[in-house]
């Protein structure tokens, strides 16, 4: 699942405090990856109107959507039967610029492993590869 060295972003810091704050989420700097580990399926709803609220800069959002992915992973259920599903992947492809890396990690391309939600991310990343990618490279394996 090697993302593209162009297209590698990371929670940073600051953006991991706000949304702690925000949530009343544990924030330890031992927390290796803080937006998987308090990922809450039964907090979706909140996280989702967050990102839509407009009050989050690029990388709060970028953090949040990763816990939102998360969150549905750890739901339990297929995440194509959840409707709040749609709604998130048109954040992701409306904000393709903002989320390739989300959106090429969870694809997870050349690997055998994938998540319940790789089968819904994958149509994200093939209909913008192209574009990611920065030329006209063969479409995805």
């Amino acid at each position: 699942m090697m993302v593209p060295k162009h297209l590698q972003r990371h929670p940073t810091r600051a953006a991991i405090e706000v949304l702690a704050l925000r949530f009343g989420l544990p924030n330890d700097p031992s927390m290796q990856d803080w937006e998987w580990e308090v990922a809450d399926a039964g907090r979706l709803d909140a996280f989702i109107a967050a990102y839509r609220s407009g009050e989050l800069d690029d990388d709060e959002r970028f953090t949040l959507m990763e816990v939102i992915i998360q969150s549905f992973e750890d739901e339990g259920t297929a995440a194509d039967d959840d409707p709040r599903w749609p709604l998130v992947a048109r954040l992701l492809d409306e904000n393709i610029a903002l989320h390739a890396q989300t959106v090429w990690y969870w694809a997870c391309l050349g690997s055998d492993d994938e998540w319940c939600v790789t089968p819904l991310i994958r149509p994200i990343l093939e209909k913008h590869h192209a574009q990611l990618l920065g030329s006209d490279q063969a479409a995805l394996k």
